[in-house]
């Protein structure tokens, strides 16, 4: 009798360990894992050819009762009895160090992932955003953050080895960056003289970034071309700073015991405004992670600041707050809106970083079964709108403008181009007049329209906003658009804080002889309503 009770007990157990993790099934909605930091995986419905098979399985494992802390209490286990790391996103290295273990990661340690024609793209738009810019007179720094395995590469597991016949990314990226003579800093030699006296990754918290230590090393790097650029700008100093220590008791991406001290510098005297809300609804943005926006009045300079930038970057807008007139940060992501950006924010330096990590990750991407690269990052090809030629002349007579695009409509034959403003977002038109309230409305203004050439020419869209302002009024973007409608875009956009009662001029420049042919002339005004 006692036996079979037992019996029953243990059936009892088995089936509520098989059956309560079911009932408790997560079924809400994006939800991201504390444990490994993933979005758990999506229901993919049903279909009876079994195609969703596999979707399935990978719902159910996401989504089981208890399974984070049926992860946790695995991990904690391991690391406590064995000092064995078993989390699906850390790995333990030497004395204890922590390292991220993502596959592509240990690829780039091992050199296995240089991805040569790859980086020469990547390396040939940083080139033509660095010449874009000069042509612009706006400073450009490309900058590219090591990993802790570059900077600390004694700690690494002895296990994995390094292929010593092939260059790594940092030492390819460097010899390709000096040979377009692209401005760039790479700070991997001034982190490692540092870590002599100071941590600049830390030991546990964070594998994936330095800390604030090392970053504010890097910045001191940037700060050196900013000094040498403007006079006006005051110096980046840890006296603006006060370095506090702070205890972390977690992995900061995921649930994992630590007991780790780590750097933070908080900014003494922060006298900037955070802007952030003012253009995020009208900005175009294809990935908003780290936006931000800062101004500061009392800077004591005009300058502007623009930076593209991943997590390595993402937090450190405190550095240039107190220092810029203007700041601006966003994901690299953004890069096909570049251009875009230039001309609505006016900036005078433009900073571009992307993290080692992310060239050998997510840049280059992995490989196909027929060694074809499959990556979602595509810098071949990038196009810049060149600056408008002030040496260009215009031709006063106005083009035609139709309702539509031109279709056969009778033309002088002097008329060399037909366009058509298809919206303006901002203002209030009438005619060849734009009516801004002065009062309310959106923060940034925008006017698009098309082009179409008559005489068989390629044409350029420029727009002078007044006191000799020229912008371009293409980017990337726009320009892969038009290419797959096989008609020519503009887009005009401007914050209205920089709108004054003025004539905006809109031209099409031929891009064989520069030649100008007015478009229009768009009267800006001033009203209550």
């Amino acid at each position: 009798m006692k036996k079979k009770l037992t019996n029953i007990i243990f059936i009892l157990c088995f089936l509520a360990c098989m059956i309560v993790p079911a009932v408790f099934l997560n079924t809400k909605e994006k939800q991201i894992s504390s444990i490994d930091n993933k979005m758990l995986a999506e229901w993919p419905g049903l279909d009876w050819t079994l195609k969703t098979n596999t979707k399935v399985e990978d719902y159910l494992n996401d989504r089981i009762g208890f399974r984070e802390q049926a992860i946790e209490a695995y991990t904690e286990l391991n690391d406590k009895l064995f000092h064995v790391m078993v989390h699906p996103l850390f790995m333990y290295g030497k004395d204890g160090q922590i390292f991220y273990k993502d596959p592509s990661y240990i690829k780039g340690y091992q050199h296995m992932n240089t991805d040569e024609g790859y980086l020469d793209t990547f390396v040939d738009f940083l080139a033509a955003t660095d010449g874009y810019l000069k042509e612009k007179d706006i400073e450009f720094v490309y900058f590219l953050c090591p990993d802790k395995k570059s900077i600390y590469p004694e700690y690494f597991p002895d296990s994995i080895h390094v292929n010593e016949e092939r260059p790594g990314i940092i030492d390819y990226m460097r010899q390709e960056l000096n040979e377009k003579d692209v401005r760039y800093i790479i700070p991997d030699e001034e982190l490692k003289a540092a870590k002599e006296h100071q941590v600049v990754y830390n030991k546990l918290y964070d594998a994936t970034h330095w800390n604030e230590d090392g970053a504010f090393i890097g910045h001191e790097l940037i700060d050196k071309r900013i000094q040498a650029a403007f006079d006006d700008v005051k110096p980046l100093t840890r006296d603006d700073y006060l370095r506090l220590m702070e205890h972390r008791d977690t992995l900061d991406v995921a649930k994992f015991t630590i007991d780790d001290m780590v750097p933070h510098y908080a900014l003494i005297n922060d006298r900037g405004n955070d802007m952030t809300s003012y253009l995020f609804e009208s900005v175009m943005l294809t990935d908003n992670s780290f936006y931000s926006h800062f101004t500061n009045p009392e800077c004591g300079n005009n300058r502007r600041l623009l930076v593209f930038c991943d997590s390595y970057f993402g937090n450190y807008h405190k550095f240039y707050q107190d220092r810029f007139s203007e700041v601006y940060f966003l994901h690299w992501h953004n890069y096909k809106y570049l251009q875009y950006y230039v001309n609505l924010m006016f900036p005078d330096m433009v900073i571009f970083e992307t993290a080692e990590r992310c060239i050998a990750g997510e840049m280059i991407g992995e490989k196909d079964e027929d060694g074809s690269r499959i990556s979602t990052i595509d810098f071949e090809g990038i196009y810049y709108e060149p600056p408008y030629l002030k040496s260009a002349k215009v031709n006063p007579e106005k083009a035609a403008t139709s309702a539509g695009l031109y279709d056969g409509m009778n033309m002088d034959a002097s008329q060399n181009v037909a366009y058509v403003l298809t919206e303006i977002r901002g203002v209030n038109r009438d005619g060849t007049t734009l009516y801004l309230n002065v009062n309310e409305g959106d923060p940034a203004v925008s006017i698009n329209g098309y082009l179409e050439s008559i005489d068989g020419r390629e044409y350029d869209v420029y727009a002078n906003l007044g006191s000799e302002q020229w912008v371009e009024c293409d980017y990337q973007y726009l320009h892969e658009m038009s290419e797959e409608s096989g008609v020519k875009q503009f887009s005009i956009n401007v914050q209205r804080r920089y709108l004054m009662e003025e004539t905006i001029t809109l031209v099409a420049v031929a891009q064989d002889t520069h030649e100008a042919y007015l478009l229009d002339n768009l009267e800006v005004r001033y009203s209550e309503e």
